[in-house]
């Protein structure tokens, strides 16, 4: 899965290592940065991610517009 996250001054590996921290299991690259927000790759081993991560993600940016592609 790809998130795309509004970085609102945070710097893109801050915002990748807690995406890392949530998904822990996955690998997680920053595959495009536009200067307002962020792709991030999520990539599993089953490919399938828990819908628990991405609620536990929004206590991370909770100020932050998360999107999921």
């Amino acid at each position: 899965m790809v998130l795309n996250i509004v970085k609102n001054n945070q710097e893109v590996s801050d915002i990748a290592g807690c995406v890392k921290e949530v998904f822990g299991n996955s690998d997680v690259s920053v595959k495009k940065d536009y200067g307002i927000s962020v792709d991030i790759a999520v990539i599993g081993e089953n490919g399938l991610h828990s819908l628990e991560g991405l609620k536990e993600l929004e206590s991370y940016f909770n100020d932050y517009d998360i999107r999921i592609w």
